[in-house]
């Protein structure tokens, strides 16, 4: 083989193992930008989770007072008039609790309840599927950095190869004096 086929396959390697190397250099970062994603999307998810916590605590505080403000209230109808009851303090109160029982004494089991725990649960869905989506692109990711692995180290085998022929094929071809 001559000095310029030589020349030229190792050229030919040596721009491919730089090509490999900046599309490796590529998927690192692209990794990089899906594992900040991922991150922000947890942090996300966790304030979510949080603020309907804190929601749904809220509003079982608001009925649990509003159920003690209505044992006040039967508590008094019983106490008016020398132990006769008050019956219009006490419909009252019937009438509030009843409505208050409606919801089970749980904010959760009301109608708005029951929406912000849809919504909830279609937001934990909605970014488990985010979640889900950025594996998927880091597994893909991962995949084409290891065959680029495999390739660079074959192309890399190869330049050896050829600079290792090229020094035998240069040894041979000097002139040798006895």
């Amino acid at each position: 083989m001559g000095y310029a086929i030589f020349t030229a396959r190792k050229l030919m390697l040596t721009n491919r193992i730089n090509q490999i190397n900046a599309r490796m250099m590529q998927l690192s970062q692209q990794q990089q930008t899906l594992s900040d994603n991922a991150g922000r999307l947890e942090r996300a998810m966790a304030n979510t989770r949080t603020l309907f916590s804190n929601i749904g605590n809220m509003f079982q505080m608001g009925f649990n007072m509003r159920q003690q403000q209505i044992n006040a209230q039967i508590f008094e109808a019983m106490k008016n008039n020398d132990g006769q009851i008050d019956q219009a303090t006490m419909q009252s109160a019937l009438a509030s609790m009843g409505s208050l029982l409606n919801g089970g004494a749980n904010f959760m089991t009301t109608p708005a309840g029951m929406f912000m725990a849809m919504t909830s649960q279609t937001m934990d869905a909605i970014n488990q599927s985010k979640m889900q989506q950025i594996k998927d692109m880091e597994n893909q990711i991962e995949l084409e950095m290891k065959s680029l692995e495999t390739q660079l180290k074959a192309a890399q085998a190869e330049l050896k190869s050829v600079e290792e022929q090229e020094s035998k094929n240069i040894e041979n071809a000097a002139p040798k004096f006895a």
